[in-house]
């Protein structure tokens, strides 16, 4: 069986409002930033609205706790710059990596 990883991984999902090139420049943005990003990109999630998925990492930390402050820290920024265009969010911790 395999160890949960100390990863979280997510999709921050926004309403078929938001241009694709302010997400790509937003993830573009956190990249740069934030060397805990392992991983992001910018995909389609539903048939006219566009998403930024992510890997981060959360090794040496509760991972529980890691989760929820990179949770709120991030969905409150969103929030605040897209409001009611923050369409949701499926983000999880406890990853159990495959390949």
């Amino acid at each position: 069986m395999l160890k949960e990883s100390e990863l979280i991984m997510g999709l921050w999902k926004f309403s078929d409002k938001v241009p694709v090139d302010d997400l790509v420049a937003l993830a573009q943005e956190w990249a740069k930033e934030d060397e805990k990003y392992l991983q992001l990109y910018v995909r389609k999630v539903s048939k006219d609205q566009y998403g930024i998925g992510f890997t981060y990492d959360a090794q040496g930390h509760d991972l529980k706790k890691f989760h929820d402050e990179y949770f709120y820290r991030v969905s409150d920024v969103l929030k605040r710059k897209f409001g009611n265009d923050l369409a949701g969010w499926d983000i999880a911790s406890g990853v159990r990596v495959i390949k």
